[in-house]
């Protein structure tokens, strides 16, 4: 399957709404249900829960890698309980920007997705499942299972640990959550969260660049509520963010502000209301950073009044733009009231705006290049 097609696979085949611990999801054939998922792809498949109509859950962990983005009108200012209320002053929002939605690690089902790379646990960490291995004991293998593992490993460019080396660290990398058997990786949180931070903020930045113009960047928690397993994830959050944005300060000449906004920690590393990283490449001498509870759409302030406003909201990997937006549950998270003040439940959808949200348009953000369309990308990596 080529690149483009299995992009294609994981913008059509995913669920209308995929939530909950208990995998509760709707079809685009109008089916509900609960769980199943974990048979998705195996001989114990049935029912409408097939590979040829939904995604497996290996799948869903790639697909929470991608992200949609776009220009919108907002409807209102977007914030949690807007329930696509009209606002009708429209001196209290901003009446347009650009809309990406973010997808983070989800840890509310055990033993999938970033749960496998994450969190180390008795059951899970085994050789038995493919964890622990060198490559001088491949050959004696289950290469699938092992294989898989080594895919993993080597994208985080990491070693996969048995739980019981890892008991036997006393390390800051590895915390013991309370209450479990389960160690949580910080050091792997860190690189998932950068993959997703920079392409967010390539994508702000390029976004700036095609409209002349200079950005304020509105940036929601993704990951960070129901799908939390530890509660310091916030600060490895904002920690990374941090990072993340002095690495790639020197590209980012058309982010002005980068808003965090609902946050439960108000300082963290370079972060703090106020703080200004600066850049010699940067317009205005670097990159101004907000931590308080702005609401995404709503006016911005009189010397950002000129700027275009690029909202993040929080998606899922295998659900359609809003999720819970299309059983009418309109305020039960950050998808559907980005949902509610936005169209993106029909510009990002595969099935509405099928000419742009589909494979075919793929484009890919990274450090070296910034962000290119999936054949440019191609060609400059290969020259």
């Amino acid at each position: 399957m080529a690149l483009t097609a299995l992009v294609q696979r994981l913008l059509e085949k995913r669920c209308v709404v995929f939530m909950g611990a208990d995998d509760n999801y709707l079809l685009l054939n109008g089916q509900e249900g609960f769980g199943g998922f974990h048979d998705v792809g195996t001989s114990a498949e049935s029912g409408n829960l097939r590979l040829k109509h939904v995604l497996s859950y290996d799948e869903i962990k790639l697909s929470a890698f991608l992200s949609v983005s776009s220009h919108t009108e907002f409807l209102n200012d977007g914030n949690r309980f807007n329930c696509g209320v009209i606002e009708e002053d429209k001196s209290k929002i901003e009446p347009s920007g650009v809309i990406v939605g973010m997808i983070g690690g989800r840890f509310e089902v055990p033993d999938v997705m970033e749960w496998q790379d994450i969190v180390i646990t008795p059951t899970q960490n085994t050789k038995a499942h493919g964890y622990g291995y060198n490559i001088s004991e491949l050959e004696q293998t289950d290469k699938r299972i092992v294989g898989y593992r080594q895919l993993w490993t080597s994208f985080y460019e990491a070693h996969d640990q048995l739980f019981e080396q890892v008991c036997a660290l006393d390390t800051p990398r590895y915390y013991k959550v309370p209450n479990t058997e389960f160690i949580f990786d910080n050091v792997l949180m860190k690189r998932r969260y950068a993959i997703s931070f920079d392409t967010l903020l390539l994508e702000a930045n390029v976004r700036g660049a095609l409209a002349d113009n200079q950005v304020y960047l509105h940036v929601v928690g993704f990951g960070l509520g129901v799908w939390r397993i530890v509660q310091h994830q916030y600060k490895i959050f904002l920690a990374t963010f941090g990072e993340r944005l002095l690495t790639l300060a020197p590209r980012l000449t058309h982010i002005d502000v980068v808003q965090f906004s609902h946050f439960k920690e108000n300082a963290c590393g370079v972060l703090y209301d106020g703080a200004v990283l600066t850049t010699e490449t940067h317009p205005r001498g670097g990159i101004k950073i907000l931590i308080n509870n702005r609401n995404p759409a709503q006016k911005l302030p009189a010397e950002y009044e000129s700027a275009l406003i690029v909202e993040s909201y929080a998606w899922d990997g295998n659900a359609l733009p809003g999720n819970e937006f299309w059983l009418g549950s309109l305020s039960g998270s950050g998808d559907p009231a980005a949902a509610c003040s936005t169209l993106i439940s029909e510009l990002h959808n595969p099935h509405i705006n099928s000419k742009l949200v589909n494979g075919r348009n793929l484009h890919v953000a990274s450090e070296r290049y910034g962000v290119l369309h999936i054949s440019d990308y191609a060609k400059n990596i290969l020259e």
